[in-house]
């Protein structure tokens, strides 16, 4: 498992990073897959570790707006928000190149952000989203 890309990881207790060893589930998948659709309730969250993801919203006239891009090493904070809460995720997901990755499940990252708090402040940080990337 390799979880270098990821800021926060350097910055995680052993414990955490003993935790996502046992609970991570590599991945992958070709460019143009569909990860979630909007409305969908993601029930896992996507550590993408290389390739390239957009995230389009459909708007109420039908047409496609790219929210923004997410590259490797980044989490997405649709995906994040939508795991957590478990409510439906306000954009679609989908590859623009080969990806691979890890997936984490909800009840682990539920678990992952209350025992670690680096993890916990890098996942606040991403809600500070900059949507011209």
């Amino acid at each position: 498992m390799d979880m270098s890309v990821f800021e926060f990881y350097d910055k995680l207790e052993q414990p955490a990073k003993d935790f996502l060893k046992m609970r991570l589930h590599p991945v992958e998948a070709p460019a143009d897959t569909l990860l979630f659709n909007q409305g969908d309730v993601c029930d896992s969250v996507l550590f993408l570790t290389s390739g390239e993801i957009k995230l389009t919203k459909q708007t109420e006239d039908n047409q496609e707006e790219l929210l923004y891009t997410l590259q490797a090493g980044k989490q997405c904070i649709v995906n994040t928000a939508s795991t957590l809460s478990q409510t439906p995720a306000i954009a679609t997901a989908t590859s623009t190149t080969d990806i691979t990755g890890y997936i984490l499940d909800m009840y682990s990252l539920q678990d992952l952000t209350k025992r670690s708090e680096p993890y916990m402040n890098y996942i606040f940080s991403i809600y500070t989203l900059d949507c011209k990337n």
